[in-house]
């Protein structure tokens, strides 16, 4: 009798594992916080392939086997095998809580390659085994379904411990218990019990053997252990309703406690926050309209242009745009020409009428704001949306101009702010602004006039520190001048001997030509450098800075030899093309300036005199040291030196002014530095500037 409702057996046990496979993947579950959520869909497909499976084995019954029927079974028998055994080892590990090293085990020797491991020996016995009858079946149930069956019982127990917390309050723990076990079982009847085959154990334990002994076909048991699967996985999923539910309500009451704390914000806030339809008619207007004159109940079910000021209507209203949707008459619709893309109006002014006096008139500050009973309001607001109440979501469905609106529940909310203040302050900012700007301009220039007038003075000054020099220059071209006149005046005496003697002939008279014409040239570069040396520089141009010293040193040589002063200049391997960038014949002046310095401290002490001149470069710097051994500078007085008309000569001999435009000229118009110090036996002058 039973062997002839086998189909009906089958049947049942097909039809036991498909529903829970439905009901698994249909099971809404998203934002589920349970832990193995994201597993159920390998039990969901274990469910239906193998409800498949079954269900063919029916159909075999029924119309008989082909080979096509056949290599499907296996591939569903297979297949849902290995979505139980990828359940079972998934849940294991997500599920085992019980130390740190268990977990660390779990997640060494449980990863994905367990899984593939077992298909890839299934695969490898039918492939190698392919003429021994029943033997692929057999190794997908001993390899995949009897492990997976295992993995999954363990995976139930363990899962319950795993989420206790939340489990607990659901009552499910003895469909946890009733799955393991099931499956528990499940795993012998399904995985161990299989076709005859010759190799232990399925020649020992299998299905003919199993009949021989129970005398019912295992079939009948799978059958029944499939629906008790079955039915406690569909009270499982319990708890994902429960989830819903618990969510909905605690949704619930934090929407209650959130409208709280939003009614009493609201009421709070200094600014005018409203809500309009979507024609406008005010439906909330909290307490801060007191401000100007009216009460809540007063605006309720009035159009928002009551509180607007009658020059600003046409600014919030277009009656052509407003007649698509109440015809001809003209009510204010609400800032349609403002709206960005999201719907939204930022930063619009419009003047409030003030239904009553409230205190003192606003006073005016500008023609922008009205004096009287006129609050200036900005006013910031949302478009038109309409609200799921479910979720919450609001969604933009059209502007106040063209209502696309499917519900009545849309309109717009904004929040107006008391601008008035900040208004005339801004006034008065800019009032204060244009008057800094002006103050400003002629302060810069002012400014730029003294900077003008500055560089006049120091051109001036340097102009009368060269000057002031001129006589000592004198001196020097004297001095210069000398020799030559003197040996030109030889050279004509000898010419008139010559002539007396009869020996004035044309090679006597080429070298006396040649003589003469050498002198004249020395003193005629002694003019040119005098004259160079008072010629000021009006740019920035490249010039030789050894040839310039050298030039200084040449125009002082005769004096500075007449007062047994011996100049050295050391180069420092620089090549004498070397060039630097600054105001040639300015920078003649300062070294000219600071050779004089040390001339007359050395003739002070009535000695024997020395200066060294030394040029070093390092990195982009360049330096100048001059130094001598006059003995130094008098403590007290060397902070002073550098300073507009200090001088230690007496008034007719010093102006006070060479120092003071020497580090003026070399700190302001060439961007170096002048700095002063003893050393032994007398003072060092350093001159730093930027090479190149």
């Amino acid at each position: 009798m039973i062997h002839d409702n086998m189909d009906i057996v089958f049947f049942v046990y097909g039809l036991s594992f498909i529903v829970m496979g439905l009901a698994v993947a249909l099971q809404p579950k998203e934002g589920s916080a349970f832990k193995w959520t994201g597993t159920l869909w390998l039990l969901a497909g274990f469910g239906l392939l193998h409800g498949a499976n079954e269900w063919l084995d029916m159909w075999v019954i029924i119309k008989g086997a082909n080979k096509t029927i056949d290599l499907i079974r296996w591939f569903c028998l297979a297949g849902s095998y290995v979505f139980l055994f990828e359940f079972g080892r998934r849940v294991v590990r997500i599920s085992i809580v019980d130390s740190p090293s268990c977990q660390l085990a779990a997640a060494r020797y449980m990863g994905w390659w367990l899984t593939a491991g077992a298909m890839a020996i299934v695969l490898f016995i039918c492939i190698v085994y392919k003429h021994v009858p029943n033997l692929d079946s057999a190794a997908a149930r001993y390899v995949l379904g009897f492990i997976g069956s295992l993995m999954t019982a363990y995976g139930f127990y363990s899962y319950y411990r795993c989420d206790k917390k939340m489990l607990s309050k659901i009552n499910v723990k003895k469909y946890f218990f009733i799955t393991s076990v099931a499956f528990f079982i499940y795993s012998v009847l399904g995985g161990l019990v299989v076709n005859r085959v010759d190799f232990f154990p399925a020649d020992i334990l299998n299905t003919d053997s199993f009949l021989k002994v129970m005398g019912i076909p295992v079939q009948v048991f799978r059958a029944g252990i499939a629906a008790i699967i079955a039915f406690s996985t569909l009270n499982l999923l319990k708890i994902f309703n429960w989830e819903i539910t618990t969510m909905q309500k605690e949704n619930h009451l934090r929407l209650q406690s959130s409208e709280e704390r939003y009614k009493t914000l609201i009421e709070t806030i200094p600014d005018i926050v409203y809500m309009i339809d979507k024609d406008g008619i005010f439906i909330f207007v909290n307490n801060a309209v007191k401000m100007i004159g009216y009460e809540q109940e007063e605006l309720i079910g009035q159009h928002f242009s009551k509180i607007i000021s009658p020059q600003d209507v046409e600014l919030v209203s277009r009656s052509i745009v407003l007649s698509n949707l109440v015809g001809k008459t003209c009510i204010p619709k609400l800032f349609d020409e403002r709206r960005t893309g999201a719907r939204c109006t930022f930063g619009l002014e419009v003047h409030l009428m003030k239904k009553k006096h409230t205190g003192s008139p606003v006073e005016s500050g500008s023609s922008d704001i009205i004096v009287g009973e006129v609050v200036v309001g900005e006013v910031n607001c949302s478009g038109v949306y309409e609200i799921c109440e479910e979720s919450m979501k609001r969604e933009f469905a059209g502007t106040l101009g063209r209502i696309k609106a499917k519900k009545d529940n849309c309109g717009s909310t904004g929040v107006i702010r008391d601008i008035t203040a900040r208004k005339r302050e801004m006034e008065q900012l800019r009032m204060s602004q244009q008057m800094m700007e002006e103050v400003a301009q002629n302060l810069e220039n002012m400014v730029n006039e003294e900077i003008r007038s500055k560089l006049k003075r120091e051109q001036i000054l340097v102009q009368q520190s060269k000057l002031a020099t001129m006589g000592e220059m004198i001196v020097v071209i004297a001095h210069q001048w000398k020799q030559p006149l003197n040996v030109i005046s030889l050279i004509v005496q000898d010419m008139e001997d010559a002539y007396e003697y009869e020996g004035l002939d044309r090679e006597y008279i080429k070298r006396a030509v040649k003589s003469v014409m050498e002198q004249v040239g020395f003193m005629t570069r002694t003019i040119d450098d005098f004259r160079d040396f008072l010629r000021p520089s009006k740019e920035k141009v490249k010039f030789s800075i050894i040839k310039a010293i050298e030039e200084i040193l040449f125009m002082n040589e005769a004096l500075l030899k007449r007062n047994d002063i011996i100049v050295s200049l050391d180069k420092d391997s620089l090549p004498d093309n070397y060039e630097i960038t600054g105001y040639p014949n300015e920078f003649k002046h300062v070294i000219l300036n600071l050779v004089n310095n040390s001339r007359d401290a050395i003739l002070s002490l009535n000695k024997q005199g020395r200066i060294s001149i030394c040029l070093t470069k390092k990195d982009e710097k360049m330096a100048i040291t001059i130094s001598d051994n006059g003995g130094g500078i008098p403590p007290e007085i060397i902070e002073k030196i550098f300073d507009p008309y200090f001088t230690t000569k007496p008034e007719q001999e010093g102006t006070g002014i060479g120092l003071y435009m020497s580090r003026t000229i070399i700190e302001s118009r060439m961007g170096g530095k002048l700095t002063v110090r003893n050393i032994d036996g007398g003072a060092e002058l350093r001159i730093e500037l930027k090479a190149g």
